[in-house]
């Protein structure tokens, strides 16, 4: 092949309006859902390479393509062009083909758009899909500020090609390619010595996870072993708490150097927070890996630590847990698991101690009440539930059987730092644990347990340390079992059992052989946490690109939800919100006229007055939004806002008539910041009113189309920023 002319290219660009429509948007709900339960989301992934898998994963899901690629600009290759990354069914290319390869970067860098290149329409297309395996090709460009850097390739073997939605939920992929792209050259450009941990001069959690999941990839490519050591301190926390906080830094120091000193410079060593560490040794095996723990263990034992008076009398042990890849697992979740497992394992057997996984491999070796408690079978089922809730309520209704318990519940401390009910079994009535707002309300021993993260066993009411409502309700507690929910040093929430079926009161027996089970409990909950943090990411960094291209295409509407979304939430932080109401009010703002793409174009550019039947195409735009925020976990209150956000307090409003405090807080704080931003704002059939103005318009409003409360702290927050254009 010729090199391209790309002066006399045929027309392939597309053009056509970036706005769904109403029915596209329908159709949009599965192909969204599909691709935020991918267990390859944008955010985990920091290599360039796992990237754009991810990116490809989720294109063939959405859009059925065969063939994917990334292809990048290069100082190096005499025609400017290389294929950085192919995922195709033919034969890799060989140097003959490597033009056929380029050509879809360079024509998308050309026409500076998407490109669709189809045989079908113009023949000389022809050669270049053949060489991807494809019938048709699609060509996204990547820019890096406002130059186009690379390409996004896409291939169908289909005769018929991309259709209008696909075309754009692959664009918005491009898209996400350039975010993530972007964020990781900032990652790469700091020093290595960002990821140091300031103490221990170790590696941080992050990182050592971010290591971890790069080595799984390599090792899967190259088939070489590597073992992980998960290791603490044994008896750290009452070494901290007799000697306060100065001699506990200067153990971990301590055991920070003799770890560092014990490994070679190849391999990753990493302070997971409180006493915990853990290392990534490459090329090694079990054997080894036991050999290198238990030197690691006899160095500490020998090495002394100051006591009260600064003098050195003081010992403490290890313990080490190892889990080996690909010998005890190929999975990265699960690799981590069992060396918990194995952690766990060796702080049982005491006295500073090396365990490996494969020692307890398939063994249920503790049976609480004379019941095995199926760590194994709870951890595989974990994997593939995507309701996380439902199978929490599944996990504890199992730890209940293991040690007979009546009642169950499982507490978690949500980002935003709000304790919520996650999973409960044996209640009556769940309104028990809520509050008359409906908010849920933890209990004394729920704080104590998270704060100080340790566990309670309560045998008789009257021995319990710290309150609890023993009677409430018709409901009498007799023993309790509360633990922390930890995984990886980060407390997650808490876990409570209470009265045995059989009456018997519960022991500290029962908390060491239920100690495995929770441990699978908390990083099932960790993953879980972090998926819906990670979807709930990526769901609104879809949405927020299309309406940041929406505001490309109308520029009257630029900057719009950034300043309601700031102002918005200024008001409700001056209200009291809480934190996750706050979290709600945050992302119903930024997207709170996400459904304006569903509307024609020439409706919101319009410089005249609506006709009735195009006032009734803008007032579905709540609606519209909202409906794009569906099956998005931790989104249905600022789903709930969206809808309501032009809903008046008199009842006059849209789409449902809601008046009062039938509406959300959330959205009525949000429907006055809406406003006085679009009256500020320049429309194209009018010119925007100066602040005084329409702070007027929004105080004539008050009790009819706006909650008075909510104005006059809106007001109040205006008055406290004058030189700030908040609107």
């Amino acid at each position: 092949m010729a090199p391209l002319d790309l002066n006399h290219l045929p027309l392939c660009s597309i053009d056509f309006p970036l706005e769904l429509t109403p029915d596209e948007i329908g159709s949009l709900s599965g192909p969204i859902n599909t691709l935020l339960k991918s267990s390859y989301l944008l955010g985990a992934a920091f290599e360039t390479d796992a990237i754009f898998n991810s990116l490809f994963d989720i294109a063939e899901e959405i859009a059925r393509v065969d063939a994917c690629g990334h292809i990048r600009r290069s100082e190096v290759r005499p025609n400017g062009w290389e294929v950085a990354i192919l995922r195709s069914p033919g034969p890799p290319p060989d140097p003959e083909q490597a033009l056929h390869h380029i050509a879809p970067g360079a024509i998308a860098c050309h026409f500076g758009k998407a490109v669709l290149l189809d045989p079908e329409r113009e023949e000389s297309f022809r050669e270049i899909c053949d060489a991807w395996g494809s019938r048709s090709l699609l060509s996204c460009p990547i820019r890096r500020d406002r130059d186009i850097v690379g390409a996004l390739v896409f291939g169908k073997k289909e005769s018929h090609p991309f259709t209008n939605v696909q075309v754009k939920l692959l664009w918005v992929l491009a898209m996400q390619a350039q975010n993530h792209l972007q964020r990781n050259e900032s990652v790469s450009a700091k020093s290595a010595y960002s990821f140091l941990e300031p103490l221990t001069h170790l590696y941080t959690r992050p990182y050592f996870n971010n290591q971890l999941e790069k080595e799984i990839l390599r090792s899967r490519r190259s088939g070489e072993s590597f073992t992980l050591l998960m290791l603490d301190i044994d008896g750290f926390r009452e070494y901290n708490d007799r000697f306060l906080n100065a001699s506990g830094d200067i153990a971990l120091q301590e055991f920070a150097g003799i770890l560092g000193g014990s490994v070679r410079e190849v391999d990753t060593v990493a302070h997971m927070g409180g006493s915990g560490f853990a290392v990534i040794l490459l090329e090694s095996n079990t054997d080894g890996a036991l050999a290198l723990a238990n030197r690691i263990i006899r160095r500490f034992r020998r090495h002394l630590l100051p006591g009260a008076d600064g003098s050195r009398t003081e010992r403490l042990n290890a313990s080490i847990g190892i889990a080996s890849f690909p010998a005890d697992s190929f999975d990265l979740a699960d690799l981590l698991s069992k060396g918990e497992r194995a952690l766990y394992a060796a702080r049982e057997r005491g006295e500073g101690s090396a365990f490996p996984y494969h020692e307890i491999a398939g063994n249920s070796h503790l049976k609480p009440g004379g019941k095995d408690l199926p760590v194994n079978k709870i951890f595989d089922a974990g994997r593939s539930v995507v309701d996380m809730d439902k199978f929490l309520e599944i996990l504890l209704f199992t730890a209940m059987q293991g040690l007979g318990a009546g009642r169950g519940s499982i507490v978690v401390k949500d980002p935003g730092g709000d304790f919520s009910l996650t999973a409960a079994v044996g209640f009556d009535r769940y309104d028990e644990h809520l509050t008359a707002a409906g908010r849920f309300h933890p209990g004394l021993v729920t704080q104590w347990v998270f704060s100080h993260q340790l566990p309670l066993v309560v045998s008789r009411p009257e021995d319990s340390p710290v309150g609890h409502p023993f009677k409430k309700n018709g409901y009498r507690t007799e023993s309790f079992l509360s633990l922390p929910l930890t995984h990886l040093g980060q407390p997650l929430g808490v876990l409570h059992l209470t009265n045995r079926m059989d009456h018997r009161p519960f022991a500290w027996e029962d908390l060491k052989a239920f100690g495995p089970t929770a441990s699978e409990i908390a990083k099932i909950l960790a993953h879980g946490i972090a998926f819906r943090e990670n979807v709930q990411s990526f769901s609104f960094s879809i949405l927020s690109s299309l309406s940041g291209a929406l505001e490309l295409r109308f520029p009257f509407l630029s900057g719009h939800s950034v300043r309601v979304r700031d102002l918005s939430v200024r008001v409700g932080q001056r209200m009291g919100l809480g934190n996750g109401d706050l979290d709600a009010l945050r992302h119903a703002a930024a997207l709170h006229d996400v459904g304006i793409v569903g509307i024609p174009g020439d409706i919101l550019a319009k410089t005249g007055n609506l006709r009735e039947e195009e006032m009734e195409l803008v007032r579905k735009h709540p609606f519209l939004g909202s409906k794009m925020l569906e099956g998005v976990p931790g989104m249905d209150a600022a789903r709930r806002t969206i809808l309501e956000h032009h809903e008046h307090f008199d009842g006059t409003g849209y789409p449902y008539g809601l008046r009062g405090e039938d509406i959300s807080m959330t959205a009525r704080i949000l429907s006055v910041s809406e406003v006085f931003d679009s009256l500020v704002s320049p429309r194209p059939y009018r010119d925007g009113f100066l602040q005084e103005e329409a702070a007027r318009m929004v105080k004539a409003g008050e009790n009819s189309l706006f909650d008075r409360e909510v104005c006059n702290v809106f007001f109040e927050e205006l008055r406290s920023s004058p030189d700030d254009r908040i609107c």
